[in-house]
């Protein structure tokens, strides 16, 4: 291995679970200005401002001893609660319920 493998190797450092959201949000709302994100140690939480609906579109996650609780309104009438015991299924549940998300705005 050279030198310069080795600096790059040591740079690279793996995503937070909470980066990894924030860039996936990033990717799926960056042209939905009303979409907001609240991202802290144990919830984050993804809304939309909405004039015409006081309880519009919503998904929040939930950090509660060791399980993860994913939560989707679509704003109308459905509402979703998923639980998860790992991260990684927590973060496929997530990128579900935000694809879902996106296309109800669309």
């Amino acid at each position: 291995m050279n030198a310069c493998m080795k600096d790059t190797q040591q740079l690279v450092k793996p995503y937070t679970f909470n980066q990894w959201v924030k860039n996936l949000y990033k990717s799926y709302f960056a042209n939905h200005q009303n979409a907001k994100i609240k991202i802290n140690d144990k919830e984050i939480t993804i809304y939309f401002l909405d004039d015409k609906n006081n309880d519009s579109a919503s998904l929040d996650l939930k950090k509660i001893d060791g399980l993860y609780q994913v939560i989707f309104w679509d704003g109308y009438s459905q509402s979703e609660i998923i639980e998860n015991l790992t991260e990684k299924d927590a973060a496929k549940t997530l990128k579900r319920f935000m694809k879902k998300l996106a296309k109800n705005i669309n």
